[in-house]
């Protein structure tokens, strides 16, 4: 058997087949934006706003309105060198396992960009895959989505370093969706040559907000603000790196007591929220009371823990050090800490600070702090309650850009 036929024999299907493997490398690319790519994810869209029940299943809805024909439209209009820009082969994709439609999305770029796309999915069992999976097998059996049928693959394989080490080799892009653990495995297999690599490693957000502001707001918006901040981070169980980790009050000339006041606001809606809808699992009040006693014993300045109740862990601290996002944790286990300016958050802003989300700040003031400290961090700036939206730009990369190529014309007359 050769080689190849050994690594087609450990692959799962889920869309697509061998022979789109056994030929992608002479499969020809697409322009970016094709007729084809733009028709099949808008009938993609189509497709799955019309399933019974959708609406429980948020993340696909979510997906589902963002590649909309309209959405794909507003893309391409911001997209450069649109009319000189062409896929660059084949891209290999490895999907994370702890969000579920996070393949869709990065498919969704590849195939705009122009690409034969090859998506490797986790083992772990989620509905949303299957859900996405079954719709865009039910469009590629349509005659009027022949041609696009060749370019997508999503599979499934146990842990197999020859079929990573294949696929790795007939590549023209590597998309790494993991932690930098997943990403240092991956990269023990080569990539040829010209091919490049986009990675998405280990990243933590944050969420700031104007105490005097907050204070101001009604009880009903302060209140909004908790729910948004709910969505942020309990609906991905925080495993997103777009999920805040801490929340940072800047306080101003706020009073004290006024300060307590916007805490106990914010924190009691959001036990609220998470009483009435978050099944947590026992295990996770475990970790969160390990996280932070191994953190109160290894910390030399004093960190107080606001047990609400095992659903909600508020860990006070007196001092910004990146380092505590080194205790990681889900199912409501926050960070909180207060600055009188918004400067004094960038300590916190190292590489590996993602989002900021924001309320009563102007994004414009978080962009123009980060440029102005020269700080690594910071990819993203959101209000809260936007942390998990979909977009065509994350942690600093332009997707469709990236991951298709321009073809230059040189004119020495310009």
């Amino acid at each position: 058997m050769s080689e190849q036929n050994e690594v087609l024999a450990k692959i799962k299907f889920l869309v697509g087949d061998r022979g789109i493997i056994a030929e992608c490398g002479r499969i020809p690319v697409l322009p970016a934006f094709s007729v084809e790519a733009v028709a099949f994810l808008s009938d993609l869209s189509r497709e799955l706003l019309s399933i019974k029940g959708i609406r429980s299943h948020r993340d696909v809805l979510s997906y589902a309105y963002w590649i909309r024909k309209a959405s794909i439209e507003r893309e391409r209009q911001k997209t450069t060198d649109i009319d000189t820009r062409v896929g660059r082969g084949v891209a290999f994709h490895i999907a994370p396992s702890n969000v579920p439609v996070n393949f869709a999305v990065s498919m969704t770029s590849s195939l705009l960009a122009g690409n034969i796309t090859v998506i490797r999915v986790s083992n772990k069992e989620f509905e949303e895959v299957d859900i996405i999976c079954n719709a865009i097998n039910k469009l590629l059996e349509k005659p009027e989505h022949e041609v696009i049928k060749k370019y997508i693959c999503i599979i499934r394989y146990d842990h197999s370093d020859q079929v990573t080490e294949y696929l790795s080799s007939v590549c023209d892009l590597r998309i790494i969706w993991g932690g930098d653990a997943t990403i240092k495995e991956i990269r023990r297999f080569p990539i040829p040559s010209r091919a490049v690599e986009m990675c998405f490693a280990d990243r933590y957000s944050m969420a700031v907000i104007d105490a005097k502001k907050y204070l101001r707001k009604s009880k009903e918006i302060a209140e909004e603000t908790a729910r948004k901040f709910y969505t942020d981070t309990y609906y991905s169980d925080q495993n997103a790196c777009s999920s805040p980790r801490i929340l940072i009050w800047v306080t101003g000339d706020i009073a004290a007591e006024d300060l307590d006041v916007c805490r106990e606001t914010f924190w009691g809606a959001l036990q609220k929220e998470a009483d009435e809808r978050y099944d947590m699992k026992p295990v996770q009040a475990i970790d969160k009371l390990s996280n932070f006693t191994e953190l109160a014993m290894k910390s030399d300045k004093p960190v107080t823990i606001n047990k609400r109740n095992n659903k909600l862990f508020v860990i006070d601290i007196n001092e910004a050090d990146s380092d505590i996002f080194n205790y990681k944790t889900g199912g409501g286990f926050f960070f909180q800490y207060a600055v009188k300016n918004l400067d004094e958050i960038i300590p916190f802003l190292e590489k590996q600070c993602q989002t900021v989300a924001v309320f009563g700040i102007e994004k414009s003031e978080v962009v123009g702090l980060v440029r102005q400290s020269g700080v690594r961090g910071v990819d993203r700036v959101v209000d809260i309650g936007d942390t998990m939206g979909l977009e065509f730009v994350w942690d600093g990369y332009r997707m469709v850009e990236n991951m298709s190529r321009v073809i230059y014309v040189y004119d020495k007359s310009k």
